[in-house]
């Protein structure tokens, strides 16, 4: 079996897309729920993707399938259609919130005047296109925005750490333990990035101590994105809720701006670059899972993958609120069921299975 990607590629497919579609929305709508607390609920669920990977990759790190491939092999071919189809479900709801977040803030804070109701749609095109690929081409994104993520993250914190009051985010717990696990509970959306590594299971070069490179990266993913969430609530501590796009207001404030050029758009403008690719992501996945499920040209996976979150972006924005709140409310649910403990039971269950077929392989020769 040819190997899609590379290590490397999984590493910096964790650091350089995944920390940017948690820089909009998601840290004011924590800090609205659990205040200064905001950097646990963030813990709690980057841990939680950590362990999950961890888990998927000591169990099927041998494994020359990916993870759909082999439910189909080992349970059943049934079972593994079911499986799919809630997947293509789970990854079209991870599209709705971080699509409306990026459509908000291009037209919200780059636009002078109210811009047309189409004006997002070549966004719609390059996401197309992405999907109508292989593979291959996320190892090969990944590779392409690396640089310019790293860029971007470190002129944000640059720019912000110098006027962040770390205390702010004292004294720990003070919101109660049930605050923050709704806090975790409620963003779990923007996370759940366990579910991405189904689809490497299999697909990539393996090599020395690639898990540990992995998981490295992974954990500095999350680091990222708990330094982003901490300074951005030392910055406005008690009205950090307030702040609907955390990527702008962070650095905007800061005393260097205030004094020079607003040259912070360096990394705003490269992190807004990178997000383009980082929201295709769940679109690709689904759009990957739909052409197996109904063996069709990829083409029309792609389209069909992308037309409801179209539909719904463009001609539903009334009823937004109320789909927001789903998703955040209840569909939350969803997203720990299918990006973590379906996928830790799944990859178990997987490997007794394989050590079986292995046995009776044994025993037959």
């Amino acid at each position: 079996m040819i190997k899609t990607l590379k290590p490397r590629q999984i590493c910096f497919f964790y650091i350089a897309l995944l920390p940017v579609v948690k820089f909009f929305m998601m840290p004011s709508l924590i800090a609205g729920i659990c205040g200064e607390d905001l950097w646990i609920s963030v813990l709690i669920n980057a841990l939680s993707d950590i362990f999950t990977i961890a888990v998927l990759y000591f169990c099927l790190k041998d494994e020359d399938a990916d993870f759909f491939t082999l439910i189909e092999k080992r349970v059943g071919k049934a079972f593994a259609k079911a499986v799919m189809a809630f997947y293509i479900i789970f990854f079209l709801l991870k599209t709705v919130i971080p699509l409306n977040e990026e459509k908000d803030y291009v037209e919200l804070t780059l636009y002078m005047t109210s811009p047309s109701l189409f004006t997002f749609m070549p966004v719609f095109f390059a996401i197309f296109f992405i999907c109508a690929k292989k593979l291959r081409v996320i190892g090969r994104i990944a590779d392409g925005v690396f640089i310019v993520s790293v860029i971007g993250y470190a002129f944000t914190f640059a720019l912000s750490v110098s006027d962040t009051d770390v205390l702010a985010v004292l004294p720990i717990g003070a919101h109660g333990i049930k605050k923050v696990a709704l806090g975790a509970y409620s963003s779990c959306g923007w996370f759940s990035d366990g579910a991405y590594f189904l689809f490497f299971v299999g697909n990539y070069v393996k090599g020395k101590k690639d898990g540990l490179k992995i998981l490295i990266s992974v954990a500095v993913s999350s680091l990222i994105v708990l330094s982003f969430t901490i300074i951005f609530y030392g910055t406005f501590t008690s009205i950090a809720f307030r702040q609907k796009f955390a990527l702008t207001e962070l650095s905007k404030y800061t005393t260097a701006i205030n004094n020079m050029e607003r040259f912070d758009f360096v990394a705003i403008f490269s992190l807004l670059f990178t997000s383009i690719f980082a929201l295709s992501l769940p679109f690709y996945f689904a759009c990957e899972l739909t052409e197996r499920l109904f063996n069709i040209k990829r083409w029309l996976a792609a389209i069909i993958a992308i037309l409801p979150p179209v539909i719904l972006l463009l001609f539903f924005g009334e009823y937004f609120n109320s789909i927001e709140n789903f998703i955040i409310n209840i569909a939350s649910g969803y997203f720990i069921t299918l990006g973590t403990i379906f996928p830790i039971i799944m990859a178990i269950i997987l490997k007794l299975c394989g050590k079986k077929e292995l046995n009776y392989a044994v025993q037959g020769n």
